[in-house]
């Protein structure tokens, strides 16, 4: 049992009497550090939470920022790590299931899903079932609820074999005065709707809040099943709910199910509550204890005033929902649990709903100062055609368009810039307007790994930078932490470092943190973590989507523009990985101004219609960006990596697949080449134009005047986009 004995001795306590079995499972799910943030809660009060755009911040189901004067877009992140290493279909499904449900909770309409996997070696056969698994899971319940996979972020390394992460999130849009922001109060009434509750998920919320067993098959009851029909009826359900204004509040049947949504809902508010277990709609006989405890999925709470009862019940049977009215609010602040009139459970509900933070040990392991050495030795040179090759068919720079296929990005007809074109998905309103929203997801396990702080900080910058080539100016994140055990304080230290990271970039780039989840206990059963990784999820508004950059070349003649500083900054790359197997030195040091400042010139260019393409640099370096935009773009190109603007440079390699922040890759109009440049000087950027786009499938990198590389564009092309089914094929 997750509660330890000092758990159970505060829990006597607290009721001043033996706790009924009931209780001590109401307690145990509440208490888990999947619901209860126990171990995190000091920490995250470190992020920055507030800003001018900030209407919802942490503390509810999902936050809300503005974007426009009567727009708010609602996201939310949330994990499903462990019920993905053991059921990879029903564990990826349910996870988008009860993303979208968070962003219900405030009365949005959910337009949007993204995926940010991290997940083993395609090659490996377990790993392989499981990518394959995950990826159905999300495609089928995606496609089935009519909510278009817009964008995400994926990594493959072996150290998810065993244990992937499922990060998913969900972006929903509302008028800003149709958000449920009201109260409950004494007397309103308590009803569940959606799907019967069964036995699936029995106390899930402790399952995640362990280490996976060495035999995971007897984990399998703790994994939800989805139903993603009677999702799509909650969602269509709760739109018309809210526009009559017949809910109050609703919340999400999430992680702890009944006992979690009862219990946070009364403390935020002050409350008690009186229940009647024996009337909620069931779908197979259950005892007391499995119903507060089970997380049976597509499950809402939804507060109603007594007078509006019937008008709800109206609208539930037009669309043939399920639903019971189980209880009522009272101002006690006791939940009084009852099962055919017997009383099985008396609780406070603030001592319930939040237990004692817990102040966790922190130890930077040995492991760690590798990651922290300043120098290292670099490898020899290698063949540089070789090695691009090698770069761009690697699973983690190469097209995740097996992926992304399998997903209907389209549905809904917002989708401006879809997969695989841009460096984020841009939305648009449909509002008659030209307004739109850009979504992105981000992180790189491997510096994270390295270097928590810097890493995690890396991962705040790649989002925002992926946000402003699109076109769109950055308003706010959510993140998603997944660490190791917090009761082992070296694997403690990875999380602490990341939040710090996170937390000092946000602030820097002005970016409020407005929600997030914490993922622990991600190792496998002999006790080894995976790479501890931030993931980061982002928004920018974009106040015209015809203005919207996508990355292909678009034009024969026009000039590729470097914008920013290359530093000889190899540590935790692609390039030495996949050459050399070599995973450490120094990761790229964050540079918050350098963002800022790159990123205002980068936004000015594209409104005064300077560019035709923009291009963050990230994993791979320069050369490799500016590959994908030709790939991309079926346009050939010749750059000189001479005319890159470099400090520190004493290697081409260093040139080529440096993974240094703050860049971007730019095609420049023939014609506005000079403008680019003058606006560049005004603002204080640093930009090489260093080649040109050219009309013919043919790639050749110069240094001087010396051929570095040289390539026919279709190999490239067929090494890009090719290479990640090969590998699939491979481990399958």
């Amino acid at each position: 049992m997750p509660l330890t004995s000092d758990e159970v001795s505060e829990i006597r306590k607290i009721l001043g009497r033996e706790p009924t079995a009931e209780e001590l499972a109401m307690f145990e799910a509440q208490w888990s550090e999947h619901c209860s943030y126990k171990s995190s809660r000091i920490l995250l009060k470190l992020l920055p939470t507030e800003g001018k755009h900030v209407l919802v911040g942490p503390g509810k189901d999902a936050p809300a920022v503005k974007v426009f004067s009567n727009w708010v877009v609602v996201f939310k992140i949330e994990s499903h790590n462990h019920p993905s290493a053991v059921d990879p279909y029903n564990g990826a499904a349910t996870g988008i299931g009860g993303i979208v449900r968070d962003i219900l909770t405030l009365g949005a309409k959910p337009v949007a899903l993204l995926d940010m996997l991290y997940m083993g070696n395609p090659r490996n056969s377990h790993a392989n079932w499981l990518i394959r698994g995950i990826v159905k899971g999300i495609s089928d319940y995606g496609n089935r609820i009519g909510v278009p996979t817009v964008a995400g972020d994926t990594f493959f390394d072996e150290a998810f074999n065993t244990q992937p992460l499922v990060n998913v999130a969900c972006v929903g849009i509302a008028k800003t005065g149709d958000i449920v922001l009201d109260s409950p109060k004494p007397g309103d009434v308590i009803a569940i709707i959606g799907n019967s509750t069964g036995r699936d998920g029995l106390l899930g919320s402790s399952f995640a809040s362990k280490p996976l067993s060495d035999d995971v098959d007897k984990d399998i009851g703790a994994v939800q099943v989805g139903d993603a029909l009677t999702e799509k009826l909650l969602i269509d359900s709760i739109q018309v709910l809210v526009k009559k204004k017949l809910v109050k509040y609703v919340k999400d049947l999430g992680g702890g199910g009944l006992t979690t949504a009862i219990s946070e809902t009364a403390a935020d508010h002050g409350l008690g509550v009186v229940i009647h277990l024996e009337k909620l709609h069931i779908r197979e006989k259950l005892t007391p204890l499995e119903l507060l405890v089970s997380e049976s999925q597509e499950r809402m709470l939804i507060v109603v005033d007594p007078s509006k009862i019937n008008e709800v019940e109206e609208v539930l049977t037009k669309f043939d929902l399920a639903y019971s009215f189980i209880g009522y609010f009272t101002d006690d602040g006791v939940i009084r649990v009852y099962f055919n009139r017997i009383k099985v459970a008396e609780v406070p509900a603030k001592e319930l709903a939040k237990p004692r933070p817990i102040r966790r040990a922190s130890t930077p392991p040995q492991e760690a100062l590798k990651g922290l050495k300043p120098v290292f030795a670099l490898p020899p040179e290698p063949d540089y055609r070789k090695a691009i090759l090698s770069i761009v068919s690697s699973p983690n720079v190469a097209s995740k368009r097996w992926i992304y296929e399998q997903y209907d990005y389209e549905v809904g007809i917002r989708t401006v810039v879809k997969p695989g074109y841009g460096d984020a998905a841009v939305l648009r309103l449909l509002d008659g307007s030209k307004r739109g929203i850009a979504v992105k997801g981000d992180a790189n396990p491997r510096y994270t790994a390295l270097d928590p702080f810097n890493g995690a900080a890396n991962s705040v910058g790649e989002c925002f930078r992926n946000l402003v080539a699109v076109g769109s100016k950055p308003i706010a994140i959510v993140d998603e932490l997944n660490a190791g055990n917090p009761e082992k304080p070296e694997h403690f230290w990875y999380f602490e470092m990341m939040l710090k990271g996170v937390a000092w970039m946000a602030e820097e780039l002005k970016l409020p943190v407005v929600g997030g989840k914490v993922s622990f206990y991600n190792e496998d059963h002999m006790g080894k973590q995976i790479k501890p990784t931030a993931t980061i999820v982002g928004v920018g508004k974009i106040e015209n989507i015809d203005n919207a950059m996508t990355m292909g070349f678009k034009e024969s003649g026009s000039a590729i523009a470097i914008v920013g500083v290359t530093y000889p900054e190899l540590g935790g790359s692609e390039y030495l990985y996949r050459l050399f197997g070599v995973e450490e030195g120094e990761i790229p040091k964050p540079r918050p101004v350098s963002e800022i400042r790159n990123a205002r010139f980068i936004l000015k260019a594209i409104s005064l219609g300077f560019v035709n393409a923009v291009h963050d640099v990230s994993i791979g370096g320069a050369s490799i960006a500016v590959a994908e935009m030709a790939i991309t773009g079926k346009l050939g190109f010749e750059i000189d990596v001479s005319k890159i603007y470099a400090r520190g440079i004493q290697r081409i390699d260093e040139v080529l697949f440096s993974e240094t922040q703050a860049r971007y890759v730019v095609e420049v109009k023939r014609d506005r080449i000079e403008d680019f440049k003058k606006l560049a000087n005004k603002l204080g950027v640093r930009v090489s134009i260093v080649g040109n786009v050219i009309d013919k499938p043919s790639v050749v990198i110069w240094n001087g005047s010396r051929v570095v590389a040289s390539f026919d564009l279709n190999e490239l092309a067929y090494e890009y986009e090719n290479e990640l089914e090969k590998d699939l094929e491979s481990g399958a």
